[in-house]
């Protein structure tokens, strides 16, 4: 007789009918002592009842009940995750960079808190937190943010500081070239050198602390010291503007600061050439923004 989409009955007959695919997120159990759960995405097709004690890459879900409600994932995969990854893109392209890198010894491992000052203004930012197994990357879990500030920013490699008051910029691109005037040219001569191209400014701004909703201008003159300590350091920085412009640069010279009709009221100069590119994972790493050049160009 006819079954299914077969001409003779086996035991496999009545599979012949296809499911619909549907997405699960939640699994409720009730009124029962569970001790095991296991969910895969192989079909089984003859199962024997011996779940499979390793975890492969179609495994989803492998709970042991040991007295808690952990389900025994957290330990199981305290010992297969190597590290974790936290990758990030603008949205709109393809190339995943990885920014931050964890190896993973105990549970509390897998719980990250990670600040990312390195991200442009009017950008949405996709996330990505990965597994490592085995030496290779597990599917992602990531998420997308909107960034966006209404001032200037100058971030370090542990700390940021937003400039908000009388804040003015000047910038240049530069590229070396001469100019030659040849006997008997009527015209001279413009040579261009190398290949460097790179942005160089100055940039004025009135550094104050905000904090507990109002300025800090009585402890002014502390802060303005730290700010001093902060862009003397040596240290690459990063400019950011409101509009989405990024710099990786360099302060040279001296740090003159200007009194605005009001002692407390102080403004600093700074001179500053652009020494990297921000979304380069080769020089955030050479200039100490990231921990890991994984990735590197």
């Amino acid at each position: 007789m006819f079954i299914g989409s077969t001409f003779a009955g086996c035991p496999e007959t009545v599979y012949g009918t296809g499911i619909e695919e549907e997405i699960l997120t939640a699994i409720t159990l009730k009124h029962m002592i569970l001790d095991e759960l296991y969910a895969t995405k192989k079909t089984l097709i003859k199962f024997n009842w011996n779940i499979p004690a390793d975890w492969d890459f179609d495994t989803h879900l492998h709970a042991l009940y040991h007295n808690d409600l952990y389900a025994g994932n957290v330990t199981y995969s305290e010992s297969i995750v190597q590290k974790i990854k936290i990758k990030k893109r603008i949205k709109g392209t393809f190339t995943w960079k990885t920014i931050f890198e964890k190896e993973i010894h105990s549970n509390e491992d897998f719980a990250i808190e990670f600040y990312d000052y390195l991200e442009p203004s009017n950008t949405d930012i996709e996330y990505a937190y990965v597994a490592v197994i085995s030496n290779a990357d597990t599917d992602t879990i990531s998420t997308c943010v909107h960034s966006e500030f209404d001032c200037f920013f100058l971030v370090g490699q542990d700390e940021s500081y937003p400039l908000e008051l009388d804040t003015e910029t000047s910038i240049q691109y530069n590229r070396e070239s001469k100019t030659i005037v040849a006997p008997g040219s009527k015209y001279p001569y413009v040579v261009n050198n190398g290949i460097s191209r790179y942005y160089s400014g100055t940039l004025t701004a009135t550094f104050i602390e905000f904090k507990d909703n109002c300025y800090a201008v009585g402890d002014g003159w502390n802060y303005r010291n730290r700010i001093d300590q902060f862009l003397s350091d040596g240290k690459a920085k990063i400019l950011k503007t409101f509009e989405g412009d990024m710099y990786m640069i360099n302060l040279v010279g001296s740090l003159p600061r200007t009194i605005n009709g009001h002692y407390q009221n102080i403004s600093h100069q700074i001179e500053w050439v652009e020494c990297g590119n921000p979304a380069a994972i080769s020089d955030l790493y050479d200039y100490g923004f990231i921990d890991t050049d994984i990735d590197r160009e």
